[in-house]
């Protein structure tokens, strides 16, 4: 639905109260229902490609490896593949 759409559906003629009413609309919703944000954590295993996500998880943000360099702990973000044209046995 369009912004023009809802302004005809609410009477409404004014464009630039109709856009201050749908960022206050956003606002209230966001405050409603707030963003929650949490980690998990899992081992790799040698051999092992598919692994079980949390019941919980919506949308994943970020998968990282942590890896020792020059003695510090650090964690590397794993890259989305992207345009994927090739699919293997496993549907992969």
């Amino acid at each position: 639905m369009t912004l023009l759409e809802l302004m005809q559906m609410s009477g409404d003629d004014d464009l630039g109260l109709a856009k201050a009413d749908l960022k206050r609309a956003f606002i209230e919703l966001e405050s409603m229902y707030p963003e929650k944000i949490e980690q998990a954590y899992t081992n790799i295993s040698a051999n092992q490609r598919f692994y079980n996500l949390p019941d919980n998880a919506i949308q994943i943000e970020d998968i990282r490896i942590k890896y020792e360099d020059d003695g510090q702990t650090k964690y590397r973000s794993i890259p989305r593949i992207k345009n994927v044209t090739e699919v293997e046995e496993d549907g992969i």
